[in-house]
């Protein structure tokens, strides 16, 4: 899957829990795994899509401030 142009996906383990990774744009850089267990699909995707934007907007901000 993909949000604002970066990978993800989520994954079920079993009994039922969900998780996210997310890929980062350098193949350089390490994937994000999410280490917190969702009751749902749509949760953990949800959550992750939060996690996108934020780490995105920190992007910006740290970028035009010199």
């Amino acid at each position: 899957m993909k949000h604002r142009g970066v990978d993800f996906d989520v994954e079920e383990s079993p009994p039922s829990w969900w998780h996210w990774k997310i890929y980062p744009k350098i193949e350089a850089d390490p994937k994000v795994i999410c280490t917190m267990k969702f009751q749902t699909r749509a949760a953990a995707i949800d959550a992750c899509i939060v996690e996108i934007n934020t780490s995105l907007e920190k992007g910006q901000r740290g970028s035009g401030s010199k």
